[in-house]
């Protein structure tokens, strides 16, 4: 079949046509359709259970489903998946009542149809036998009957839908300063993804992305505690540079929680709003994955990470970046700037005396400390991690702050931002070091920009010193 191609034309032999409209999103309903979980909440007539719900949503796919009646009565089904076509349409075949060598008596075709309008999905079931024993009439005759209850179940399990989504979605917007044909391509184009998807601490390993409906996207997010989570999402919607939409269903058709997620690009005054809904069957299923996987933190985390990635992408030219080579081993310049009793020997600004040196290394974790300088004024300042990947690189937010480690303007300047992304990277070569370090502002105004971009002589000088302590240092090491 053609991703153009319509289901084809069956004879037609005993049929069952219903259709329902139902106040949900197609990608929801088609999830309700296809993710085991959800399907055995409602398949069925009305008092049916279905311990037994296996179906896997790929042409050639397997279906088999124990439905059991009121009285414990156990009904076996089985059936193969032929035509998929991701939110539209789902051909399968279902059979049932075997016999005493295994054949089955009846054998359905059925052909589900899925059309959205203004928010709702309008659902056509046709159901062919294709196949039944004489003794089944009675069965064939209540066909009808058991697909609108069924249908019934549906639309209550979906009902949530109908009057207030809030309580099963989780919901972000962040405003970008970045027009809107960038930030849609910092989703789609993985040169931009690996470079800030996922909360603080975590990389990312795109190992597919195929950017059409019905296309995958299979990646690896590494966290900061080197535990690995294996994702696959299913492209629904591509509308650039408006609108993306995706069903998560995992690597493994049985792990984890299936949601569906929404991302809206919206123009505001040559920037760009980003909502994100996650949108999941139920309010239990959304408390989950907030609480078990702490998933409305890491979203802010990961448009946050967005935002400072959007710097560095729409003002390259305020970056400042800094390179110097030392005469020891990675290792150790990383141990320098990582452990607390060897940044105290060198850290700060040429002839200020160390006056605090704490130490927290942990995506989130801060490094706060306090010189004083040789005029004897006093200074304070803090990193806040976003990631951590020894021997290689460091990323964090610095900032000015009090001796309580608050966040304040700097002393020397109204207009210095009060956020600079860092980024330090340690490469290793004949025993030597070179390390670069990067800085650019971010959530930053046009004039803390400026007073940045304008600071860059005085930067390089301070840093220079730095880093001459930093050599002493290593020398002696």
């Amino acid at each position: 079949m053609t991703a153009t191609s319509k289901p084809p034309a069956k004879e037609t032999k005993t049929e069952t046509v219903l259709t329902r409209t139902f106040h949900a999103p197609r990608a929801l309903v088609f999830q309700a359709w296809t993710d085991p979980k959800h399907l055995a909440k409602w398949w069925g007539p009305r008092g049916f259970t279905n311990p037994v719900c296996e179906f896997d949503p790929r042409p050639g796919g397997a279906i088999r489903i124990h439905m059991t009646a009121p009285d414990g009565t156990v009904f076996p089904m089985t059936g193969i998946v032929h035509e998929v076509k991701e939110p539209e349409w789902l051909v399968f075949t279902s059979r049932a009542f075997e016999d005493e060598t295994g054949n089955s008596k009846l054998e359905v075709l059925n052909t589900i149809t899925f059309t959205e309008l203004d928010g709702k999905t309008t659902l056509t079931v046709r159901a062919v036998v294709q196949r039944a024993a004489p003794e089944l009439s009675g069965a064939i005759a209540g066909m009808t009957e058991g697909w609108a209850q069924s249908l019934d179940k549906l639309g209550e399990s979906l009902s949530p839908s109908a009057t207030n989504t809030s309580d099963r979605e989780i919901v972000v917007t962040r405003l970008f300063d970045a027009p809107r044909a960038l930030v849609f391509d910092c989703f789609t184009d993985t040169k931009h993804l690996v470079k800030w998807w996922g909360p603080n601490g975590f990389t990312t390993t795109t190992h597919e992305m195929d950017m059409r409906p019905g296309g995958v996207w299979r990646f690896t997010m590494h966290g900061p505690d080197g535990r690995d989570y294996k994702n696959r999402v299913v492209y629904t919607t591509v509308d650039r540079p408006n609108c993306l939409g995706y069903r998560h269903v995992g690597e493994e058709a049985d792990e984890g929680v299936s949601f569906f997620t929404t991302i809206t690009f919206t123009e505001r005054e040559g920037k760009t709003e980003v909502t994100l809904r996650l949108a999941f069957p139920s309010a239990a299923e959304r408390d989950e994955v907030a609480t078990k996987y702490g998933a409305i933190e890491g979203a802010h985390q990961t448009l946050a990470r967005l935002g400072e990635h959007l710097a560095t992408a729409t003002h390259p030219a305020e970056e400042f970046v800094i390179t110097r080579t030392f005469d020891a081993p990675r290792d150790l310049v990383f141990k320098a700037w990582t452990e607390a009793d060897r940044l105290a020997k060198w850290w700060g600004p040429k002839g200020f005396t160390l006056l605090a040196c704490k130490l927290d290394l942990r995506p989130g974790g801060v490094f706060f400390y306090g010189g004083k300088a040789p005029q004897g004024g006093e200074m304070w300042g803090k990193w806040v991690f976003r990631e951590v990947a020894a021997p290689e690189r460091l990323v964090f937010v610095v900032s000015f702050a009090d001796e309580k480690g608050n966040t304040i303007r700097a002393p020397f300047s109204a207009d210095w931002p009060l956020e600079v992304l860092s980024t330090v990277t340690f490469t290793e070569h004949a025993g030597k070091t070179t390390l670069t370090m990067r800085g650019i502002p971010i959530n930053a105004t046009e004039a803390e920009r400026a007073a940045f971009v304008g600071m860059r002589d005085s930067m390089t000088d301070g840093w220079t010193g730095t880093f001459d302590q930093l050599a002493a240092f290593l020398a002696e090491a």
